[in-house]
């Protein structure tokens, strides 16, 4: 086999691997899709073929080029974080960025099995990872509770052995006195159901006025 023919079959193997997650990502609406992991893995791959190239022929270190693409990657990935309000949105994306660049320099340096062995691996985590945060995502749920209540310190303390007997967790909590009711505010985290069952103990509360949630 030619040079050339390998250097080629490693830029198509770069392609099927980045088209094979690229795919997953665009059937998933992430913002970089087939295009995209596509032309990083393919890119990456030319990248580490110079390297191993220039090195052969010039004698230079053989990681010089495929050492800045993992730094060079870092800039393409910060550009898919986004932080909305408490929320930062983009990681996974960012991450996958990075690992098919990793998988495109593995298959230029002619490493076929471990690229394929590593996109696979890819693909289980952003096929069934999903389904296993959701799960753990319903055992966390946060919510911050308004409450509106009676200027009564007997049904502040009801208030209060409703949130510390329940389920859920209390991170936050901030109290104010205004005329003659109470305002308090509660940030809590636990599984929605303890979170619904709280909502009905303080409905069915007497010195509840109002609860926002």
């Amino acid at each position: 086999m030619t040079l050339l023919v390998q250097d080629s079959l490693s830029l198509v193997v770069a392609l099927a691997l980045g088209s094979a997650i690229g795919l997953e990502r665009e059937l998933s609406d992430k913002a970089a899709g087939l295009r995209t992991n596509i032309l990083i893995c393919v890119g990456s791959c030319l990248f580490a073929i110079l390297s191993r190239q220039l090195a052969a022929v010039a004698g230079t270190d053989v990681t010089r080029i495929a050492a800045q693409i993992v730094s060079g990657i870092g800039f393409l990935g910060a550009g898919a974080i986004m932080r909305e309000g408490e929320h930062v949105t983009g990681l996974t994306t960012a991450a996958t960025i990075w690992v098919v660049a990793a998988i495109g320099v593995t298959v230029g340096f002619g490493y076929y099995p471990l690229a394929a062995a590593a996109a696979v691996m890819t693909l289980v985590v952003q096929g069934v990872f999903p389904h296993l945060d959701t799960m753990i995502d319903e055992l966390r749920q946060r919510y911050t509770f308004r409450i509106t209540s009676d200027l009564n310190e007997d049904g502040l303390e009801q208030i209060k052995a409703i949130f510390r007997k329940s389920g859920v967790k209390v991170l936050r909590r901030k109290l104010m006195k205004k005329a003659d009711l109470y305002y308090s505010e509660w940030y809590v985290a636990g599984p929605r159901l303890e979170q619904k069952n709280v909502v009905r103990l303080l409905l069915d509360n007497k010195h509840v006025r109002e609860l926002t949630y």
